[in-house]
């Protein structure tokens, strides 16, 4: 009798689902920690880009400020950004006036520019009357700082979904290559 018959058998399919599903939960656990860790460096540069914009400075002592900690885990990132007084060398040229040193619209009275060796020429003021000792002259940066990153928090959210619905498409799409 002419014919085609098909036998099939899922047994062994079924027997190889947890090695399949364990695989793949390790796989979907480094895709986290991945989009996490693209997140953290997003954040970074999209929250410098703007706190560098408000102050009207340069981005790189801005982005300097941030460090990225991952968790051996993967499972965890912390994006810390320091927010001590920032330089006023670094808010604009400098020029020295009778009355102290402006930048960009800013006055500091008293202040003067100091070459240093091998570095920028840097603002400072002295302490008391004597030569020594001196200060240097800092701009507090924190206030427009913490409202740029507590609205990037936001949006940070949005961008992990985004990127770990992109990394899960590539594992799936990749053990479903070698299946």
């Amino acid at each position: 009798m002419a014919g085609f018959h098909l036998n099939l058998s899922v047994s062994e399919a079924v027997h190889r689902v947890p090695e399949i599903l364990n695989g793949l939960q390790r796989d979907l656990d480094l895709a986290a920690a991945r989009a996490l860790r693209k997140v953290a460096q997003w954040l970074r540069t999209h929250s410098t880009r703007e706190i560098a914009k408000q102050l009207g400075v340069v981005q790189s002592p801005v982005r300097h400020r941030y460090n990225i900690f991952t968790r051996a885990s993967g499972s965890e990132i912390k994006v810390w950004v320091g927010l001590q007084p920032i330089s006023v060398h670094y808010l604009g040229p400098l020029r020295q006036t009778k009355a102290g040193v402006s930048v960009r619209h800013r006055t500091y009275e008293d202040a003067f520019i100091g070459q240093m060796k091998n570095g920028p020429a840097m603002v400072f003021r002295r302490k008391g009357r004597e030569r020594l000792p001196l200060e240097r002259v800092t701009e507090d940066w924190d206030g427009p700082a913490l409202g740029v990153l507590e609205r990037w928090e936001k949006r940070a959210m949005e961008r992990f979904v985004d990127l770990f619905e992109q990394e899960a498409r590539y594992v799936i799409s990749r053990a479903q290559q070698s299946v």
